[in-house]
C-alpha cells in the first residue's frame, strides 16, 4: 500500500511563500468546516470557507512568516448559555513561531462551532474580515503587534463563523 501524501497545512503553504519571498510577510490559513473537514490552505487575504451554505467553522489553522510568530484564541458557541453569548476557549495558544502551524477550535464531532477568534503577531499589523451566519462581511479590522490583537466574528451563539480572510 502506498503511503499517504502529507496533509497540506497552513505551515506548508506559508513555507512555499517564504521560499519564494524570503524577506516577505505572509499569513496562510485554512478552516475546518462542520461536516466537510479541512479545506485547502489559502494565503494573504484569500477567502477560506463558504458563505450561505450553513457550514460553520469549527477550527482554524494559521501560519505566518516574517511576523515574529502568532498567538490566537477561539470564541466558541456555548449551548448552555443563558444570555445567547458564546465563550472563550479555555486558553489562547502560546506564541507559535514563524513557519509553524497554530491551531484553534476543535475538529471533534461534538466540539462547538467557532463564532469568533482573536489573533496577534510579534511585529507589524495583522488584519481580518469575517463572514458570520446571517450577516454581511465585516469591514477590515487591523491591530498592531503584540500586545495588540484583533477580534473577528461574533460573540452570539447563533452567528457562527462562515468564512475568514487574513492579511499581515
Amino acid at each position: 500500500m502506498a503511503a499517504k501524501p502529507p496533509q497540506d497545512t497552513a505551515a506548508s503553504a506559508v513555507k512555499r511563500l517564504a521560499d519564494s519571498d524570503p524577506a516577505g510577510r505572509h499569513i496562510c490559513y485554512r478552516v475546518y468546516l462542520s461536516g466537510r473537514g479541512w479545506q485547502k490552505p489559502v494565503c494573504d487575504g484569500t477567502t477560506s470557507a463558504t458563505t450561505g451554505r450553513n457550514e460553520p467553522i469549527k477550527a482554524l489553522n494559521i501560519a505566518v512568516t516574517g511576523t515574529g510568530g502568532s498567538s490566537a484564541g477561539a470564541f466558541l458557541q456555548d449551548p448552555g448559555s443563558t444570555d445567547r453569548q458564546g465563550r472563550w476557549a479555555d486558553r489562547w495558544t502560546d506564541v507559535i513561531a514563524d513557519g509553524k502551524d497554530n491551531y484553534i477550535g476543535s475538529t471533534k464531532e461534538s466540539a462547538p462551532y467557532m463564532t469568533g477568534f482573536a489573533i496577534d503577531i510579534g511585529n507589524g499589523p495583522v488584519c481580518q474580515t469575517t463572514k458570520v451566519r446571517g450577516d454581511d462581511w465585516s469591514g477590515w479590522g487591523c491591530a498592531e503587534a503584540r500586545p495588540g490583537f484583533i477580534f473577528g466574528g461574533s460573540r452570539e451563539n447563533e452567528r457562527w463563523l462562515e468564512a475568514v480572510e487574513l492579511t499581515v
